[in-house]
């Protein structure tokens, strides 16, 4: 990386950047991002991802983490999502940050002042509140989250984490937002390649979601079939795969069947995702 570093007292005005041809390996890219984190004065970071960014049902769909970097573990992060899968809660959606939704709706790198949810609380949802207050209680005082929209679904962000034991971090410059715009951007690409698939291998489908006869009368809605062809098929009385089918669209936060079977075919319950 370069040493063009412009410290300014009341602004951070970052605008060092990687040897983006260097990062041709995990540990290269782990090392460039570490090396960010720690040149914007934050202790810890994690690009997350979301093969759909945005559900039929429009809620956000699931998010997973790709990398995390810096001296804070993130442990914190493994607790909160089992505790969202535990919750009432769709699980296909907010199993990394609540906030996904509103970052879905941002372009720029978005600051939460952790120790002031005055400057926050008011445009969030109280599921969004939590979300940062347990970060707070975590012993984080600030979070910036950098969004990467692409032309199809996916969706990535990096999200940096300042800690109390640590001095706060001047706000960005226009500039250093913008490069840590672009940064984000790149690395986002880089994860992309064909090369790094591995990293992008995620976990299972939510299978255990639905119970085995929904996904046996979903599978067979996905294939036009009526609840009555559905129940001569299944051996099941027709009353029995509606309420299936009821069961399942609750589950689903789908409003009807064609939007329960995008929201199975987007996010691994049917198969592959549709595009």
């Amino acid at each position: 990386m370069t040493s063009d570093v412009t410290p300014n007292l009341e602004e951070l005005y970052y605008i060092q950047q990687p040897d983006w041809s260097t990062l041709t390996s995990l540990p290269a890219i782990q090392q460039a991002l570490e090396e960010l984190i720690k040149g914007i004065g934050f202790d810890s970071a994690s690009l997350i991802y979301a093969p759909v960014g945005e559900l039929p049902n429009r809620t956000p769909g699931p998010v997973h983490p790709l990398l995390n970097a810096g001296e804070y573990n993130m442990h914190w992060l493994k607790r909160w999502r089992e505790r969202s899968k535990n919750s009432d809660k769709n699980p296909l959606s907010h199993e990394l940050s609540p906030t996904w939704k509103q970052a879905l709706q941002q372009t720029l790198p978005q600051r939460f002042e952790l120790d002031q949810p005055s400057k926050w609380s008011t445009n969030l949802t109280l599921a969004d509140q939590r979300w940062l207050n347990a970060l707070h209680e975590e012993g984080f005082q600030e979070l910036w989250v950098t969004p990467v929209h692409f032309p199809g679904r996916e969706y990535m962000a990096l999200s940096c984490l300042s800690h109390r034991n640590n001095p706060k971090p001047p706000p960005f410059s226009d500039q250093t937002q913008a490069n840590l715009l672009y940064c984000v951007h790149r690395f986002a690409q880089i994860c992309l390649r064909p090369e790094f698939k591995a990293l992008r291998q995620l976990s299972a489908p939510p299978s255990a979601l639905l119970s085995k006869r929904e996904q046996e009368c979903l599978f067979w809605a996905a294939q036009g079939k009526s609840a009555v062809e559905t129940a001569a098929i299944l051996a099941l009385r027709p009353e029995t795969v509606r309420t299936y089918l009821k069961a399942l669209l609750r589950k689903l936060q789908a409003e009807n069947k064609p939007q329960a079977i995008a929201i199975a075919y987007e996010t691994g319950l049917l198969g592959n995702r549709s595009r």
